[in-house]
């Protein structure tokens, strides 16, 4: 092959590789959140009333359809104090959540603004779970774009 042809395929690898380590970035932040998130979840000793006071729309469209979702922004009180949590692995279509809807919020005593709306363990452990398996899918990726890069660079320098 051409030394021109490999030096581009070279770079096209390069920067899959770039963009495919940023994603898996994305999705292990997302990740580390929510499982920190989980892991103080025995902390949660305090308990409050949440209300859905916010419904933030979110526009999704595939090749055929369009649609809105909703992704509820949930408020609760302590010691006088407004604190929000907004759910956004809650996703749902619109007309699903009713605001002034009822939730049981456990939250940490010391820090408030850490808190796990009971109704929305479930999805919140899945989402954590999708953000894993999407990093480690991504990681693989690009340790096979590596590879590829460290073999043609083998094979243009021989």
């Amino acid at each position: 092959m051409d030394a021109g042809v490999q030096m581009v395929a070279l770079g096209f690898t390069a920067v899959i590789a770039i963009v495919l380590a940023a994603l898996a970035f994305v999705n292990f932040r997302n990740f580390k959140k929510r499982n920190d998130m989980l892991n103080r979840a025995h902390e949660m000793t305090g308990n409050a009333n949440g209300y859905i006071t916010d419904l933030e729309t979110v526009y999704r469209r595939n090749r055929s359809f369009r649609w809105k979702n909703e992704i509820p922004v949930i408020t609760y009180r302590v010691d006088g104090r407004d604190y929000k949590v907004k759910m956004d692995f809650a996703e749902k279509r619109a007309g699903q959540y009713s605001l002034g809807g009822s939730y049981h919020v456990c939250y940490i005593p010391s820090d408030p603004s850490c808190s796990i709306v009971e109704e929305f363990r479930k999805p919140l452990q899945s989402s954590r779970t999708r953000a894993l398996v999407g990093t480690v899918a991504l990681c693989l990726f690009v340790f096979n774009c590596v590879c590829g890069i460290v073999m043609q660079l083998g094979t243009l320098f021989m």
